[in-house]
């Protein structure tokens, strides 16, 4: 069997630019593995949320949704804590109203008081909570 090897690899020796030859599909069968890899790396990271722009969804995304078409509120951003044994824990996807312990919206009409009432009603009704658990701010 090494006889036979042997011989091949002889043959090969005297082939010409044969080290040009194995140097060139070494080059390309690493070129497809670095494509490869890498397509499948930018796939992986397209599906996964990077940044806090990302559009919400479930409860929260409703929310901001019907906040902002109230008259004076303008975009806003919506955080809802909820209550889980003695820890409390940020959830921004969740569709339950069950457990809420505070809400917080970050809006463009934040500082107007009319803008904060409304705010402040649609979430009471929405969400079932009083009000001394939402907190409103002024959008920057």
């Amino acid at each position: 069997m090494t006889l036979k090897i042997n011989k091949i690899v002889e043959k090969c020796k005297k082939i010409k630019g044969f080290e040009i030859i194995c140097a060139l599909v070494i080059a390309v069968i690493a070129i497809c593995i670095y494509f490869s890899v890498n397509a499948m790396t930018k796939n992986s990271s397209d599906s996964q949320p990077t940044n806090k722009n990302n559009t919400q969804t479930g409860l929260v995304a409703n929310i901001q949704e019907i906040l902002s078409d109230i008259d004076g509120v303008g975009n806003c951003q919506v955080l809802i804590t909820y209550k889980a044994g003695q820890d409390t824990q940020e959830v921004g996807s969740l569709n339950s109203t069950d457990n809420i312990q505070g809400v917080v919206v970050v809006a463009e009409g934040g500082n107007d008081v009319l803008a904060r009432i409304k705010i402040v009603n649609a979430l009471c009704t929405l969400l079932k909570i009083d009000a001394k658990n939402i907190q409103i701010f002024e959008m920057k």
